[in-house]
């Protein structure tokens, strides 16, 4: 879908924050409140916005993310389409994306300890085991994440740090039920809210405000079809050593310096360092990469990359209320 220079600025502030008020992206952008509806309500019926996002640190809930890459054999196109039907339906599986390269799926699923983790996969591997022929699993410690600022060709600066933490946020019935009724929808009125969960709007509102404030929701932002808009997402693994403060540092410049990396992530597992681009083509990645390996030559021993042909399911609070 070709996109005007408003409706990219509209995408942009969006993603800064999804919730923002009409009114308040047509100052910024230079629309009418009126027209701020029309546009979003038009790039929605062309499923250039997928869903309104709440960027929420289940990390801060006492959860571990568990990132999974799988690759299958002996498939077919209905056994595909049930394994992730199976995983997006899953109450505690957040995200799951097919791929291209080495895994053929990957999903990353939330659970409170090791052990939950592991019954929740030996489920999985007991209903479609005979189709896994190798599964790898990382876990996510500490990620930056940025805004799409390659939508107005901006210079970025950190925007959100999702990482471990020592103190584990207690959040209680009403709490959980605001965060489910955002998880698809961050734009969605207090109003709505408070009649969908059966409490005063004045509740919704202060029990929102102190979300935000604790740090639960980090913010608000938006799911988008990369591929209306002529984008591809690609994740990219790499094997490293000798990583330092200083080279630490040297990674986080280097991502906020080039508007096509979406995430940084430091990780346990087979890997440590993932980056997460959404750019026009494999020629735009891989003059990054070329730029990223010629930089950290001491640093960067192997990589891998994967393609994400498409995303199921995109949701940070999936959990049944």
């Amino acid at each position: 879908m070709e996109l005007d220079l408003k409706d990219r600025k509209l995408l942009y502030w969006l993603d800064q924050n999804s919730r923002a008020s009409n009114k308040e992206i047509g100052r910024k952008i230079g629309l009418t409140e009126q027209a701020v509806g029309y546009r979003i309500k038009h790039l929605q019926e062309n499923c250039v916005i997928k869903h309104f996002i709440p960027f929420m640190n289940t990390l801060r809930l006492g959860y571990t993310h568990y990132k999974v890459f799988i690759k299958l054999h002996n498939t077919s196109e209905e056994t595909e389409e049930k394994i992730i039907k199976y995983l997006s339906l899953h109450s505690n599986i957040r995200w799951v994306v097919s791929m291209s390269g080495k895994y053929d799926i990957s999903f990353s699923v939330l659970a409170l300890s090791e052990k939950e983790f592991m019954e929740m996969y030996q489920k999985i591997e007991k209903k479609f085991g005979e189709y896994i022929i190798e599964k790898n699993v990382s876990i996510p410690v500490d990620s930056l994440g940025f805004t799409r600022t390659y939508l107005l060709n901006k210079k970025k600066s950190k925007e959100l740090e999702y990482k471990i933490v020592k103190q584990i946020e207690k959040i209680d019935e009403i709490d959980k039920k605001i965060l489910k009724a955002i998880s698809q929808d961050a734009r969605k009125n207090i109003v709505d809210i408070a009649e969908e969960i059966r409490t005063s709007v004045s509740v919704v509102k202060y029990r929102l405000k102190r979300l935000i404030e604790r740090k639960v929701i980090e913010s608000f932002t938006l799911e988008l079809d990369l591929e209306k808009l002529g984008y591809e997402y690609y994740s990219v693994f790499f094997y490293t050593h000798n990583v330092n403060k200083e080279v630490d540092n040297a990674l986080v410049q280097f991502a906020q310096s080039h508007p096509g990396i979406l995430y940084l992530i430091r990780a346990i597992g087979s890997y440590d360092l993932q980056l997460e681009f959404e750019v026009k083509n494999h020629q735009e990645l891989d003059a990054m990469l070329k730029e990223f390996r010629k930089q950290f030559s001491a640093n960067v021993r192997d990589f891998e990359v994967l393609r994400v042909i498409k995303e199921y399911k995109y949701n940070f609070y999936p959990f049944e209320v």
